[in-house]
């Protein structure tokens, strides 16, 4: 019987200095949530991730998004790998340190882009994983797509295929704001919606745009929003991951944030 995890994403602007020069771990941050994780997760988890500070200036800097292959195109793209590699593995030691049962994968090992879709290429090895306890765990990465181009892959575009995947009735955003709200950027004492319907998802998607930046190459809340829709019987939840204590309530089902019915 496959095993239905829960999907959680940690978003890279707050498991990192995503405003820094340099690519800095929130140390602080990534503790604090391990630990919530290992007092209020009862079901199998897969967790996500964010490059932040550590992969979206450089994907920025060698124009990584659709760049054809050169060489100077896969020097750029390796040392994007490079620096997303000491992200994971400092997030490994932090998580393993505090009792979190991670294993962590490298994307671009596993993943490729076929016609415009992720393919995950090797199933067996995250189900193996969590039917024995443990919780794989990778994030937003770069990847050769078929048409022989660089391709930024986002930790939200892998949250929705492993959905699809698992058939996952929860997915969880942990974010550097409280919720979705009805314009991007939210206004000065705006509070987040509290429920969005698939209809008016479809509505805020296509009345948004999001340009790409040197701080967040895959889209922002706008991308993030954009790859929901193609999830179908999947409660999705975006909250704040910078308070203490949200996501452990979010893990308990309580409401927190904003709720997205698929």
């Amino acid at each position: 019987m496959q095993v239905v995890p829960i999907i959680l994403k940690l978003g890279g602007s707050i498991i990192t200095d995503k405003r820094g020069e340099k690519p800095v771990v929130q140390t602080h941050q990534v503790k604090r949530l391990a630990r919530e994780i290992v007092r209020n997760s009862r079901s199998p988890l897969i967790l996500l991730y964010g490059a932040g500070s550590f992969g979206h200036p450089l994907a920025h800097k060698h124009r990584l998004s659709g760049r054809a292959l050169s060489t100077d195109a896969l020097t750029g793209m390796g040392e994007t790998i490079s620096f997303v590699r000491k992200l994971g593995g400092v997030l490994a030691d932090i998580f393993l340190g505090e009792g979190v049962p991670v294993v962590p994968l490298q994307t671009s090992s596993f993943v490729r882009e076929e016609k415009g879709r992720l393919i995950i290429t090797n199933y067996f090895l995250i189900e193996d994983i969590l039917s024995h306890g443990g919780v794989p765990m990778f994030g937003g990465d770069v990847l050769i797509a078929d048409h022989r181009r660089t391709v930024i892959v986002s930790a939200d575009a892998l949250a929705s295929e492993l959905v699809r995947h698992f058939h996952s009735r929860k997915l969880l955003f942990a974010t550097d704001v409280d919720g979705v709200y009805k314009k991007f950027p939210a206004r000065a004492g705006e509070q987040p919606l509290s429920m969005i319907s698939r209809n008016e998802l479809r509505m805020m998607v296509a009345s948004n745009t999001s340009k790409e930046s040197a701080r967040d190459v895959t889209g922002a809340m706008v991308g993030k929003l954009r790859s929901l829709l193609p999830l179908r019987n999947c409660a999705v939840t975006i909250f704040s991951g910078l308070l203490p204590n949200v996501l452990a309530s979010v893990l308990r089902d309580e409401p927190q944030g904003t709720r997205i019915t698929l």
